[in-house]
């Protein structure tokens, strides 16, 4: 009796501390295709771990600390080894539940984990505290269920294994990605230094067998004599590009956007329940009952299936356009080969490697490019890379590397093409790690419409297109907006304490007034309640794609009203 009490108290004891205690991890990135030995030079600073994300996007993370000037010092060194937004993230205890695990054993995470044999037992989770991990399995519906299971596991040779409660967001789960059993067939350097990549390579150049196995050229087809030696291959249709699809609504989390969505449903008497901030089955009935029924929403969904975003960033711009339309126009390659521009001879040079290999003409105009692209420039920042080096380019991921350098240039108004990450994920991936932390605005890319076929943003759109007060649209400003957007979609982490303030601001300053505005003629009020219908829906919808790439509840509010402002901030301007 003695004994079980002790079990008891201890198993309180460890449940109150686990929610009182803080705890940290570190976030690495946001990384497209992530495989496990992607990450092996960072192993040594603790158990990386990742969760799926949207399509093939992965949140990854690096261990757990208590301490949280210990979890500051490893993102540090994260960042010195190219990790450029790794950062330290709080995992809140009290959001978590008790749940029933056996711990096996406790592990040096430093040293090589016998993951082969652990997985024999089953389900693994981990605890993670600076360089140990426990082991454990699981999950058990309660005590008795695990001690069931215990004696078994004992007798598997792991005598010392016991049933304990700890707090869900404390456990990592380890699968194929954590134990990195399988090994990827090619594998990505995210830790390689810029000294590294500044030194003069000397080879020879590569035969057609030689191009790296990675590089995808499906797809791409041209009819100038860069590329006379092309495949043929079939063109696909721009119109068959990937698709996200549309993030399901947590009914679970409270929110003030969800409030404010029941608020005009209670006023249009379609909503009937209690306003809790929960997006329930009353809720979404009454958001299906509005759409099917206000004429206004009706008549401006039709309205959007009519209109032609005029977003695309570079629209009007002949390169730019050739460069968008690259893997689809045959007449697209040729429009490249005629400008001297560094943009130009930059994709000169991926044309001819992805066709001919590496040689020295590629190299030719990859540096002729950056030259052209930074020289005489006024730097507010060093580019993460030296543009005074001479660089020989033997694989695609570097050529795509200093391309996207070439986009981040001062004064670039060329944006990088959606197609070039759908063709090429590894090596825009590497891209964008090797410098996300430079401070840079002048990147820009072009908007791939990742959220505006999402039937409520669609209907959103018409209606503030329609409350736009220019007599000609600023066709710079959504460009502009759409890189931003295109920015947001793939950001690795949340808005600044600034950032916040200035997107809060802007929000309530937009509501005040356009509900002064509808209040005083009934033809506004319709508008603005279809507006508040359509703009609060798309709010909820994209806190939950951002609470899907691992953004807590209000990461993801600030996220998602910063991607409302690149959507309708320009045409709804005079209201703020």
């Amino acid at each position: 009796m003695k004994k079980r009490m002790l079990f008891l108290f201890c198993t309180l004891l460890w449940s109150t501390f686990s929610i009182a205690q803080n705890y940290y991890t570190i976030m690495v990135g946001t990384f497209l295709d992530a495989k496990s030995q992607d990450f092996d030079p960072i192993r040594p600073l603790g158990l990386v771990y990742a969760f799926p994300s949207n399509g093939n996007l992965s949140q990854v993370y690096l261990g757990g600390f208590d301490d949280k000037s210990e979890a500051d010092k490893v993102a540090k060194s994260l960042k010195e080894r190219g990790y450029a937004n790794a950062s330290v993230q709080e995992r809140r205890l009290s959001e978590g539940k008790t749940v029933t695990v056996i711990q096996m054993a406790t592990r040096d995470v430093k040293k090589p984990i016998e993951w082969e044999k652990f997985e024999e037992i089953g389900n693994l989770y981990a605890i993670l505290n600076g360089d140990r991990a426990k082991i454990m399995t699981g999950i058990f519906s309660d005590v008795n269920s695990a001690k069931q299971s215990l004696s078994k596991i004992r007798n598997s040779g792991y005598s010392d294994a016991f049933v304990k409660n700890v707090n869900s967001n404390l456990l990592v789960k380890v699968g194929e990605f954590e134990t990195g059993l399988k090994k990827p067939l090619i594998p990505l350097s995210f830790d390689q230094q810029p000294s590294q990549q500044n030194s003069r390579i000397v080879t020879q150049p590569r035969t057609r067998d030689d191009i790296p196995s990675s590089f995808d050229n499906s797809g791409l087809t041209a009819r100038s004599p860069l590329a006379q030696q092309t495949n043929n291959v079939n063109i696909p249709d721009a119109a068959t590009s990937k698709k996200m699809s549309l993030p399901d609504i947590r009914t679970k989390v409270k929110r003030r956007s969800v409030l404010e969505l029941q608020k005009v449903l209670k006023a249009e008497k379609a909503y009937t329940s209690s306003l809790d901030g929960y997006y329930g089955k009353g809720t979404e009935s009454a958001y299906n009952e509005v759409i099917a029924s206000n004429r206004e929403l009706q008549k401006y969904a039709h309205l959007a299936e009519t209109l032609e975003s005029p977003t695309q960033t570079g629209a009007g711009n002949r390169l730019q356009t050739a460069i968008n339309d690259l893997p689809f126009d045959p007449s697209a390659p040729v429009v490249i080969e005629s400008t001297q521009s560094a943009i130009g001879k930059a994709y000169q040079a991926y044309l001819l490697y992805t066709t001919l290999g590496a040689g020295n003409e590629v190299n030719s105009l990859m540096n002729d490019a950056i030259k052209e692209a930074y020289r005489g420039k006024k730097l507010q920042n060093q580019p993460p890379f030296d543009f005074n080096a001479t660089y020989a380019y033997q694989d695609l991921t570097q050529l795509i590397q200093h391309l996207f350098y070439i986009h981040a240039a001062p004064g670039n108004t060329y944006a990088v093409p959606c197609w070039l990450y759908d063709r090429h994920p590894r090596e825009t991936a590497t891209a964008q790690a090797s410098f996300a932390g430079y401070d840079n605005n002048d990147l820009k890319l072009q908007a791939c419409d990742q959220f505006l076929d999402w039937p409520e943003i669609k209907t959103l759109q018409a209606i503030a297109a329609d409350l736009n007060a220019d007599s000609k649209i600023n066709t710079g400003r959504l460009s502009a907006d759409a890189s931003k957007r295109a920015h947001l979609f793939t950001s690795p982490k949340s808005l600044s304490a600034t950032e916040l303030k200035t997107i809060e601001e802007w929000n309530t300053d937009l509501w005040n007034n356009l509900n002064a505005w509808s209040s005083r003629d009934p033809i506004h009020q319709r508008v603005v309640v279809a507006l508040k219908v359509t703009y609060f829906q798309s709010q909820v919808r994209l806190e939950d794609y951002f609470m899907n790439q691992g953004f807590s509840a209000d990461e993801a509010k600030g996220l998602s009203l910063a991607t409302l402002e690149t959507l309708v901030g320009y045409y709804l301007d005079r209201f703020v």
